[in-house]
């Protein structure tokens, strides 16, 4: 399962995703808890988060972080991690 997180609200996600037709899920952070909890965000006041993706294996513990990862290549990367 692919998810995403943001500090955005979660009625402002909701009209995004509708309008750009994206089926992954998007969660919101506004409290910026789940950023500071994962490195995305040094503390509750920075305004943007880092881009960071973590992936999460079937056991529910942290495989890897990828800090700012390549867009194209990515999925790749992630998939073959996740099969070690």
């Amino acid at each position: 399962m692919l998810l995403g997180i943001t500090f955005s609200p979660a009625e402002d996600l909701k009209r995004w995703r509708n309008e750009v037709g994206m089926t992954t899920e998007l969660l919101s952070d506004t409290d910026r808890s789940v950023a500071v909890a994962y490195g995305a965000a040094d503390s509750k006041d920075q305004e943007r988060p880092k881009r960071i993706s973590i992936l999460v294996g079937p056991d529910g513990k942290v495989v890897k972080t990828y800090g700012t990862p390549d867009a194209e290549a990515h999925p790749e990367e992630a998939l073959a991690d996740l099969m070690k």
